[in-house]
Formats: structure tokens, sequence, C-alpha cells
């Protein structure tokens, strides 16, 4: 910035500055005098926001020169909080007043009780790394139980919605919830498909691969089959529909809340949970288990290709061993996960989309945490049913 801009500028900052308007006997001029000894330094005048900067300079000037003074303040005829940090910034500890009136001591007071101090210390001494780890770790585990307490209050919620629309089945958006169905299933097919061909083709070999050594690479089939049946197909099946389907939960209720529709539908008198979160907590609660069994079904395909090609096992062997390998309680074990899935990725995404606050910004905060929640919690149950299933021997 050149000169004549910085003057101007201040010229305009001045002018715009309400005038400091002072009683008869008040002097608003500030003066800093030392004695001859230069051990006691006398402020006249006004020591606040206007004469920050002059202030500031001269005192910097005295205690980089003596070191430690005594500040006689007995003569100021104005005194603001900006003048006292002033104080506590150039002096620190060694600030030592002289001629406190009653009404500027209330005033150091207020300030001191603030811990000045500290917080220019602050600012020149950044917190070391050990002390930013552990604050991080405490604002996420406040977090993490805030967000644990939304989501079982909004599980509440959501199971009510759901008995309600069981009693009053005409009070179902039929339309909306088919428009969800193929938007979240139909559409889904093949992506689900192809990561399901992938990994069981994946399986497969690296069995072999282990297996062969051993001898024992027919058991390839058994792992194939249990694996897929059992874990990787309504697993891989959930993800991809967290990251997916989750995340449109939430950027387009995001959206609406961005745009205030939410707030005109509660206007109107329509109910938000009604008309945005069951329809699509339904449709996803029917698609899932359609396409974990899709998921199923080309996951065994795949394996019978491998199968094939490097164990030169054909299709009626590879059907036989699977069905010998991975029985009925299998595929139920794979398939009661998915309703259950289904309802944690719906109540998340729609539960994040309706916490927008109202910017673009928090459409895509939202987003991210949506689907990150949502693989941890779906990654967290399956866990917890493989434990469960183990003690019930299924």
């Amino acid at each position: 910035m050149s000169m004549r801009s910085r003057k101007a500028s201040k010229a305009g900052l001045e002018k715009a500055r309400p005038p400091l308007k002072a009683k008869p006997d008040e002097d608003l001029t500030l003066r800093i005098e030392m004695d001859a000894q230069g051990r006691r330094v006398r402020i006249y005048g006004a020591l606040d926001l206007y004469n920050l900067p002059e202030a500031k300079e001269k005192l910097e000037k005295i205690y980089a020169k003596s070191g430690e003074v005594i500040l006689d303040i007995s003569k100021l005829t104005r005194l603001d909080t900006a003048g006292v940090f002033l104080l506590y910034q150039v002096a620190g500890q060694n600030l030592k007043l002289e001629g406190l009136r009653p009404e500027h001591e209330a005033l150091l007071d207020l300030v001191a009780r603030a811990d000045p101090k500290a917080s220019l210390s602050h600012k020149l001494q950044p917190p070391s790394s050990f002390k930013r780890l552990i604050t991080r770790v405490g604002k996420a585990s406040v977090q993490a139980c805030e967000t644990g307490v939304e989501l079982i209050t909004f599980m509440g919620q959501a199971c009510d919605a759901l008995a309600w629309a069981l009693r009053h089945p005409s009070r179902l958006r039929f339309i909306s919830i088919v428009h969800h169905i193929e938007v979240i299933g139909i559409d889904a097919v093949p992506i689900v498909s192809l990561i399901a061909f992938v990994i069981s083709i994946v399986i497969a070999y690296q069995g072999q691969v282990q297996l062969k050594p051993l001898g024992a690479e027919h058991y390839t089939v058994n792992l194939i089959a249990v694996s897929v049946l059992r874990e990787m197909g309504v697993l891989l099946t959930a993800i991809i529909i967290a990251g997916r389907s989750g995340s449109a939960f939430t950027a387009e209720i995001g959206t609406m809340q961005v745009r205030e529709e939410v707030d005109a539908l509660r206007t109107i008198g329509f109910d938000p949970f009604e008309l945005l979160v069951l329809p699509r907590l339904i449709a996803l609660l029917i698609v899932l288990p359609l396409l974990t069994f899709l998921a199923d079904v080309v996951g065994l395909f795949g394996g019978a290709l491998i199968s094939l090609s490097l164990l030169d096992i054909s299709l009626p062997q590879y059907l036989e061993q699977a069905r010998h390998s991975a029985t009925g309680q299998d595929f139920f074990v794979g398939m009661v996960k998915a309703p259950v899935f289904a309802f944690i990725i719906a109540l998340v995404g729609c539960m994040h989309g309706l916490k927008v606050s109202g910017s673009s910004e928090s459409v895509g905060r939202e987003t991210t945490a949506s689907v990150v929640q949502s693989i941890f919690l779906v990654l967290s149950l399956d866990g917890l049913f493989s434990i469960y299933f183990d003690k019930v021997h299924l």
C-alpha cells in the first residue's frame, strides 16, 4: 500500500471515529514523563484505545531501557481495558503502579481476573504438541459422546415412526418409497455385482495360494462359500451402500436445510421426519437384503470361475462341495445382518442431513461424518454379530 493510500485510510478512520468529548477539567492528551533517576514514570491524560499505538511505543522504550520502573497513574484522566491490557503486555511481571484511584483499581482487578498475562504468553509460546494432542482427544471424545446420544435419540424417534407406519399404512408415501428403492437398489446393482465378483476372485486366488502347499487346495471352495455367505456379501454391500446412498441421504436433506425447505415443511404443517426420513428408511430396509442376496450369488459365481480355471473343479462339483461346506445357517447369519445394517445406515445419513446448519461447508462436513460413522458402526456391529453367533454356535 502506498503512503498516499495509508494516509487516506488513516484520515478515513479518524473521520469515521466518533470524537471524544472531554469534561471541562479533563485533559485527554497523552503524556508520559520519566524522572531524573529513571525509576519513576508519570502518565498524564488518556490511556485508552485511541492513544494505544503511541503509548505502546513510548512504554516499550522505557521498559527496554530501565527494565523495572514505577508507573504513577494518579494523573490519568481516562483509562479503559485496552490501556490496562497494554500495561500488562509491556510490563508483565514487573508491573508496579502508584496513585491508583478506586475506579482504576476496579478496572485493573476486572482485567486481571481475565488472566491477560496468560493470554499474552499463549500467543508468544504456543502449547506443546502433547497438550494439543490431549486437547484434540478430549474434544473428539466429547463430540463422540454427543453424537452417540443424538443417534440413540434419533433411533427412538425412528422406531416410533416405523410403529406408527405399521398402524397407519395409508399415510405412507409409496411413490416416494418406490423412487428410493429404484435409486438405492436398482441403480446400485452394477457396482454391487462388480465388487462381489472381484472380491470372491481375490479370496479364491489367495486361498488357493495359501492352501496349495499343504495339499488342501480343494478346501478353497469351502473358504469361498462360507466367507461370502457369512461375511463378505453383506459387509461389502453395506459399505458400498453407506458410501453411495448414506452420503446421498445426508447431501439431499442437508441441501433442503440450506434452502430452508425443511422449515417450510414444518410451517405448512408437514412432519419432515414422515416425509424425508421414513421413505428412505423403509426403502433401504427393503433393498439391502435383496442386494446382499445378489452379492452372495455373484460372489459364489466368481468363486466357481476361479475354481474352474485354477483348481480344475467343474461347476457341478463346485456346487456340491459348496452345498456341503456352507449350510443354511451360514446364509441366515449373513442375511439377518442386512436389515440391521440398513437401519443404521439410513439413521446416520438422515440424522446428519438434518444437522446441517445452513451453509455448503456444513453439507460437506456432515456428509463426510455420515459416511465415516456409517462404515464404523457397520464394522463394529459386524464384529459384535460374529462374537454373538460364535457364542450361540451359529
